[in-house]
């Protein structure tokens, strides 16, 4: 019965937050906007010419379509500074650039401004050594130096490619677990620049793997002489921008799994009788991005909602509808506050393991419960955050660095205090009849809360340590690389 009511809690908890996200971000596209019109000479002004610097990598087209003016519009005076504003983030948050200023002047007719925006490129091309040790920790590995437990290789990425703004990835890890792959994304593909596509595919290797969780923590399996899993997957995307805050992205993508004979014993990782798992899934997301800097905002609002349908080839089953809310607020000079709601529902109850995701995956996770997996088939997760900036950002310069690409260096740090809150739901598993799994922190009330401190840099490097306390009252200290919320 508790299971019940904590279900219909959840349920109740996510529904209402996607109906209170859809409600307040119609109720902020109603809000009247700068657009062109005509009036009056008095409070109007005429966009004459528009001069773009320090592009000479990136395509002029690529920052046009940031602008919300473009040459001969008519403008609301009293508008203007707040339409350059828009325009200088819309231009940052494409990431492209360190630094993003626009300037303008008057013509000899007080009407006619030229616009001049002046850019400084980032550094596009990053290779990124790839390291992992298959033991516990790198001391028992060093006492056999055993380097066939090793994986290695190279995560590497191009931005910007031929200046258009395009994003290729490229994976490859060599030796104990291997993986290989590539994406590819193509932002604008019509005259309109509204239409965008991405496809990618790869392949996995593992000698070891999670193969369920005990006491709220994975449980690997390791043969060092065959591979446990042989993963092959394809995907591709349609991305649909029809203004500069929201995008449609439609995706599908095909998974082929194999599976070692000895994996389809373990209860509850796989549902069907086969070793080999195949299935296509379709998914749609809508996102509403209304943030100053994406990669560590101060203010604004971002929503998500994602639909995910799995087609099977037999009965593997892995569909969801998820939300995420995040708002940003400057309440008072150098005090900032920020809230984040993510939550799941799940369409089938049971759910192999290698798909199940709950909380302690990616960025959805209580903190203080870092160390933790909770699996289930539905979640929610409310954070909340108060931060003070203890150094406001600015700007240092480095003249023993040639290079305007790294020469100039933004610094911020801020202190935070914060609270997070979340439960899953996981319904009772016929895998878990016969054994005790352990996993206390599943369907009961989650909290953490502590003390942190954030320092952001450029190309979007944020560097968080934070002291905490859960529910369990066992206090930690982690590291993490990605904002708070």
């Amino acid at each position: 019965m508790n299971r019940f009511f904590a279900c219909r809690f959840i349920i109740f908890l996510v529904f209402t937050g996607i109906d209170f996200m859809l409600s307040f971000s119609l109720a902020l596209a109603s809000l009247p906007a700068g657009t062109t019109g005509q009036g009056t000479s008095s409070d109007t002004i005429v966009i004459h010419k528009i001069s773009i610097k320090g592009n000479s990598i990136t395509k002029p087209g690529i920052i046009m379509r940031e602008l919300n003016f473009k040459v001969n519009d008519t403008l609301p005076a009293d508008q203007f500074s707040t339409m350059l504003i828009d325009s200088r983030q819309n231009i940052f948050n494409t990431r492209l650039f360190n630094f993003v200023t626009i300037d303008t002047t008057h013509a000899s007719d007080q009407r006619l401004t030229d616009v001049t925006v002046a850019l400084v490129e980032r550094w596009y091309i990053w290779p990124i050594p790839y390291f992992e040790i298959s033991d516990r920790n790198f001391n028992v590995w060093w006492e056999t130096r055993d380097f066939n437990l090793l994986t290695y290789g190279v995560d590497f990425t191009f931005f910007n490619v031929r200046g258009r703004n395009e994003t290729l990835r490229i994976l490859a890890h060599f030796g104990f677990n291997q993986k290989f792959g590539f994406t590819y994304k193509i932002p604008y593909i019509n005259k309109k620049q509204t239409l965008g596509i991405g496809f990618g595919s790869g392949v996995e290797l593992n000698h070891e793997l999670a193969v369920y969780t005990m006491n709220n923590e994975p449980v690997y399996v390791r043969n060092d002489s065959r591979y446990l899993k042989k993963m092959v997957q394809g995907s591709g995307e349609l991305n649909y921008r029809p203004d500069f805050f929201s995008t449609h992205t439609f995706r599908v993508a095909y998974a082929y799994f194999s599976f070692d004979s000895s994996i389809r014993s373990i209860p509850g990782f796989v549902l069907a009788g086969e070793n080999i798992q195949q299935f296509f899934s379709f998914s749609y997301l809508y996102k509403n991005d209304h943030r100053d800097v994406q990669f560590y905002p101060l203010k604004g609002y971002c929503l998500e909602v994602e639909v995910n349908h799995t087609v099977p080839f037999e009965t593997t089953h892995n569909s969801y509808v998820q939300t995420n809310l995040r708002f940003y607020r400057q309440l008072y000079n150098r005090w900032y506050w920020a809230s984040g709601f993510t939550g799941k529902l799940s369409f089938e109850k049971t759910q192999p393991y290698y798909l199940q995701r709950g909380l302690g995956y990616g960025r959805n996770f209580v903190r203080g419960y870092e160390y933790y997996i909770i699996d289930g088939q539905h979640f929610a997760l409310l954070k909340q955050n108060l931060k003070f900036a203890l150094l406001p950002q600015r700007v240092e310069q480095f003249g023993f660095i040639q290079t305007t690409k790294f020469n100039t260096l933004p610094l911020a740090l801020y202190l935070n205090a914060f609270i997070d809150m979340g439960f899953v739901y996981h319904y009772p598993q016929p895998a878990a009849n016969g054994y005790d799994t352990g996993n206390t922190l599943e369907n009961s009330f989650l909290i953490g809360y502590g003390l942190g401190l954030d320092f952001t840099t450029y190309y979007d490097i944020v560097i968080r340590v934070e002291g905490t306390v859960n529910r369990l009252q066992q206090p930690g200290i982690y590291l993490h690389f990605i904002a708070p919320i």
